[in-house]
């Protein structure tokens, strides 16, 4: 597989303005109304888009420390200008004028480590031994787990239709994806169902019990 991340300063560069870019449109997608069909807003909100954008990054990188690296970049430059693109148009147009959120930007940034520690251990997936199996089965549950909370508000409401379509394809096709390089298809499939358990139940299931109370 071609690798389009590397260690150095231009593909640095190339994922933090993607980011940057990731940012403003996620920035602008939240003035969207959650409470309708698409619920455009929910990309930012929920973790699916960042999922699948980071473990992107650790499929395209050629190192260990490229993903960590590029994974941080991407974070960092998404949320510097998701909020801070709020203060430039806010200046011209009144319904984005709002202070500097400083406080969760600076509490962002700092999400943006782990994310970048799990990219770089995550990496490790292309060694071939007996635990790539597991490692590739994290973002695979992780996803599903999500698309199964977000179904079940689907069909409460019929809102977040988008989210549900983004998790359930990134979760099909990295499924199938990392199925055929895994060394162990059977850890594989038994890790996604155990990764899926812990973050369903970790992430999402008290939020499922309010929506059907």
């Amino acid at each position: 597989m071609i690798r389009e991340l590397k260690d150095d300063g231009k593909s640095y560069i190339k994922i933090f303005l993607i980011g940057i870019l990731v940012g403003c449109i996620t920035r602008l997608l939240d003035y969207c109304s959650l409470d309708t069909l698409w619920s455009w807003s929910s990309i930012q909100t929920l973790l699916g888009f960042w999922m699948i954008s980071n473990t992107i990054i650790v499929v395209k990188s050629s190192s260990n420390k490229c993903a960590g690296i590029s994974s941080f970049l991407y974070m960092f430059g998404m949320t510097l200008s998701f909020y801070g693109l709020q203060v430039i148009l806010g200046m011209f147009i009144p319904m984005f004028s709002d202070r500097f959120r400083f406080s969760l930007f600076i509490m962002f940034t700092i999400l943006s480590i782990p994310c970048a520690i799990a990219a770089f251990i995550l990496y490790y997936w292309n060694k071939n031994e007996f635990y790539n199996s597991v490692l590739y089965s994290l973002p695979v549950g992780a996803l599903f787990s999500e698309t199964v909370a977000i179904a079940i508000k689907f069909h409460m409401t019929h809102t977040f239709l988008f989210q549900l379509l983004m998790d359930g394809i990134g979760t099909i096709a990295f499924g199938v994806l990392f199925f055929k390089k895994v060394k162990n298809r059977y850890v594989y499939l038994f890790s996604i169902i155990i990764s899926f358990l812990v973050f369903y139940f970790i992430l999402y299931h008290r939020e499922v019990l309010t929506w059907l109370e």
